[in-house]
């Protein structure tokens, strides 16, 4: 019964091809036509097309674009961070300005003018990475647009125009010989921030607002405040240095110990004792290593680490070779 139910639904769809293709066959042709006849289809096609862009006029007149791009930065980090939150609200501020250099609302971007922003961009000579970080914002701000305004779709969706991400460095962990060897390398303050880097697991960005009261640390890193269990050989350093432990690295900026460590690193690379120009990131790898391998909780790295949530982390591990 279904066979022949099946047969019959085809016969009626191919007799219906047939009926729809003998149809057109016998329409008119535009050039068959008197000049009244295409002058009326004329005067009904340009109608259409008024009437479709006098409802997108309407319907974006209705978008509160300034008030929507207020709500948007404020929800912009998951985590709060004030640093995402400004980068997004410079992007966007970026796009606006060019809009209206351009004579249009940002609402009326399609993906023909979103591709020309971008290599506006990349040809007034910003980086490629920040570019990047512009597109992504602006993506992202459209897709939150669409979900609020079923009129609007995110021209950025798709673009080619975006600059390609290159190659990932690939990551490098010192062995604990290495960090050894570094630390008595370093000058007395640079020791100390290393042991920090390396035995707590902090940022480099996150030096100049440590502070230790007791067996405690406390710093804020990438706009959130973290705080750990303060290493013993750290807490020497520190003093051995000469510096306090209310805020031991608040007279210098992060990119100060940066430049330190990466002329140390160089400096032992040339020398052959180090086998790779590591960066500082990379002794936070390593106490993410030493971590995980001691503990296999990826609940205690996630939290040691002072990551958004666990997948984060997860993801974070398997770019080490680990977690699975």
């Amino acid at each position: 019964m279904t066979a022949e139910i099946i047969e019959r639904a085809k016969a009626e769809r191919d007799l219906r091809v047939k009926e729809l293709a003998a149809k057109y066959a016998q329409a008119p042709k535009l050039a068959d036509l008197d000049p009244a006849m295409q002058e009326k289809i004329a005067q009904v096609t340009a109608f259409d097309e008024w009437k479709g862009e006098m409802k997108r006029a309407v319907d974006l007149e209705r978008v509160d674009y300034q008030g929507e791009l207020g709500r948007f930065i404020e929800t912009a980090s998951r985590t709060g961070s004030a640093r995402t939150k400004d980068l997004y609200r410079r992007a966007l501020t970026r796009l606006g300005e060019w809009c209206e250099r351009q004579g249009f609302s940002p609402l009326e971007l399609t993906p023909a003018r979103a591709d020309n922003w971008i290599t506006v961009q990349k040809a007034e000579g910003r980086a490629a990475a920040s570019v990047r970080l512009d597109v992504a914002a602006a993506s992202a701000f459209w897709t939150w647009l669409e979900r609020r305004h079923a009129e609007l779709r995110n021209p950025f969706r798709g673009t080619r125009a975006r600059p390609p991400r290159k190659a990932a460095r690939k990551l490098s962990i010192p062995s604990d010989v290495e960090i050894r060897l570094l630390e008595a390398s370093a000058d007395p303050v640079l020791r100390a921030a290393i042991v920090m880097m390396s035995q707590g697991g902090l940022r480099v960005g996150a030096l100049p607002s440590l502070s230790i009261t007791g067996a405690r640390w406390t710093a804020t890193t990438k706009g959130k405040e973290q705080s750990g269990k303060v290493p013993e050989e750290a807490r020497e350093a520190i003093q051995r240095a000469g510096l306090s432990l209310r805020s031991p690295f608040k007279a210098f900026t992060a990119t100060r110990l940066l430049d330190r460590f990466r002329y140390l690193v160089r400096k032992l690379h040339a020398a052959g004792r180090i086998a790779a120009l590591y960066s500082v990131h990379d002794l936070r790898h390593a106490f993410a290593v030493r971590l995980y391998e001691a503990t296999h909780d990826v609940y205690q790295v996630e939290k040691a680490l002072g990551h958004a949530n666990v997948s984060v982390t997860e993801t974070y591990l398997r770019s080490l070779g680990l977690g699975g």
